[in-house]
C-alpha cells in the first residue's frame, strides 16, 4: 500500500467530512444564537438538522472507510485497528476544520452578538421554566450560566480548534468502534501459495 495514497485519501476524506460538519455547526449556531426564531422553533430546527447531520456523518464514515478498505491490497487485509485508526484520523481532521470555521463564524458575526444571543436564549428558557411553576432557587443555575457567559472572553483559534478536535475524536470514535468491526477484512492468500 502506498503511504502517499493513504495520506491523500485521509486528507481528502477528512476535508469533505470537515466541511460538511462545519456547515452544520454554523447552521446550529446561527439558529440557536443569531436567529429570530422562537425558542421552540429554534430547538425543533436544531434537533432536526442535528439528526440528519449525524446520520450523514456516520454514512460518510462508512463510505470513506469502505473506500479505504477497497484500496488496500487484499493480501494485507484491512485490520480492525487500521479501520479504526483511519476513522479517528478523518474525524480529527474534521474537528480541526470545524474549530476553525466556528471561530471565523463567531468572529464575523461578532463575539458580543454571540454573547447577547446566548444570554437571550437562556433568559427565554428561564422564563419558560418560571411559567411552568419552577421556583426561584431552582432557576439560580440560569443566573450563574448567564453571568459566566457575560464575563467570558472569546476563545483563541487554538483553543477552539483543540476543543473541536477533542470532541470529534469522541464523535467519530464511538460509531467508529462498530464501523471498524464491519469494515475489517482478513488477509487473502492467493490460491497458488496454499
Amino acid at each position: 500500500m502506498n503511504s502517499r495514497d493513504f495520506w491523500y485519501d485521509m486528507l481528502r476524506s477528512g476535508a469533505i467530512l470537515g466541511i460538511v460538519m462545519a456547515l452544520s455547526s454554523i447552521y446550529e449556531r446561527y439558529v440557536l444564537v443569531f436567529s429570530d426564531l422562537s425558542l421552540g422553533a429554534a430547538a425543533l430546527a436544531y434537533f432536526g438538522e442535528w439528526l440528519v447531520t449525524y446520520i450523514l456523518f456516520v454514512w460518510l464514515l462508512v463510505r470513506f472507510t469502505r473506500r479505504r478498505r477497497e484500496a488496500t491490497d487484499p493480501q494485507f487485509g484491512f485490520s480492525y485497528s487500521s479501520a479504526l485508526s483511519y476513522i479517528l484520523l478523518i474525524s480529527m481532521l474534521a474537528g480541526v476544520i470545524v474549530g476553525v470555521a466556528d471561530t471565523l463564524f463567531i468572529s464575523a458575526m461578532g463575539f458580543d452578538s454571540y454573547v447577547a444571543g446566548n444570554v437571550e436564549r437562556l433568559t427565554e428558557l428561564k422564563t419558560m421554566y418560571h411559567t411552568m411553576g419552577i421556583g426561584g432557587s431552582d432557576l439560580k443555575i440560569f443566573d450563574d450560566m448567564i453571568h459566566a457567559i457575560r464575563t467570558s472572553v472569546q476563545p483563541s483559534m487554538l483553543r477552539s480548534v483543540f476543543s473541536s478536535f477533542s470532541h470529534y475524536i469522541m464523535v467519530g470514535g464511538i460509531p467508529g468502534l462498530i464501523i471498524a468491526g464491519f469494515m475489517r477484512r482478513d488477509p487473502q492468500i492467493p490460491a497458488s501459495e496454499n
